[in-house]
């Protein structure tokens, strides 16, 4: 726990150069898992989180939700988006835990993300993990992102 404490407690300083950087609120609301015969998975996954992205399409973030598996988890993430019409694209990377795989322990991810404006402040996050054998379910994660 003491890591992922000091993970988010460095958020504030990175990209602190960049004035033009902007906090997002995330709003974790679903995840629908493909192919998924385990009783125990659910595709009700809440949680919140922050972001901050630079203007050159940089972001990095960090927060906790309630996994698949109904466990609390929490996530650092970084990547980069490349803009197509008013959609954003890109990929991420970061860590998460709290899963059956190693005890609980810090699980590497990667996913597409794909960010789609609602209006000036408000977006759909859709964040696409894929399926690695015997490990995890391919996953869509549907999130709120409120510019603040």
């Amino acid at each position: 726990m003491a890591g992922w404490l000091a993970l988010v407690a460095c958020l504030p300083g990175l990209h602190a150069g960049d004035e033009t950087a902007i906090w997002h609120l995330l709003v974790h609301a679903h995840s629908l898992h493909a192919d998924s015969n385990d009783p125990d998975i659910t595709d009700r996954t809440p949680g919140i989180g922050l972001m901050r992205r630079t203007e050159n399409h940089w972001l990095v973030g960090g927060g906790v939700f309630r996994n698949s598996i109904g466990r609390t988890s929490g996530y650092f993430i970084g990547g980069k988006q490349w803009e197509l019409g008013p959609v954003r694209a890109g990929a991420i990377g970061g860590i998460t835990h709290n899963y059956r795989g190693n005890g609980g322990g810090l699980v590497p991810m990667a996913a597409g993300l794909v960010t789609v404006p609602l209006g000036e402040r408000l977006a759909v996050e859709f964040i696409a993990i894929p399926r690695v054998r015997d490990y995890s379910y391919a996953t869509l994660n549907l999130s709120l992102s409120w510019r603040l």
